[in-house]
């Protein structure tokens, strides 16, 4: 039953956490099933952004271009995790920060 919890929890912070992300405009959830991962088509690159936010100490997730580097499409790809450990703050501070740098 633990572990079933937990997994309920990490699915929750993320569906929370896709969500808010998706209300910024020009962002938009490319994952349509996900468990605690997810992937955000940013409307520019994503390095770029993942380095500015990573400037200012938030981890935004995982640039698509580092996953696939051959694949130009993936350049604007963010793959974005949430846990059980992912707070309502952390949240609103990712969206603040991620609305700046879009």
């Amino acid at each position: 039953a633990g572990i079933r919890r937990l997994a309920a929890l990490n699915h929750e912070a993320a569906c929370k956490t896709a969500d808010a992300l998706a209300s910024i405009p020009g962002v938009k959830i490319v994952t349509q099933s996900y468990f605690n991962e997810f992937t955000l088509r940013l409307p520019k690159n994503a390095s770029d952004v993942v380095e500015h936010l990573a400037a200012q100490g938030i981890l935004a997730g995982v640039p698509g271009g580092r996953l696939w580097p051959n694949d130009p499409q993936a350049d604007n790809l963010l793959i974005v995790a949430a846990t059980e450990c992912t707070t309502d703050g952390d949240v609103s501070a990712l969206v603040s920060a991620l609305q700046g740098a879009v």
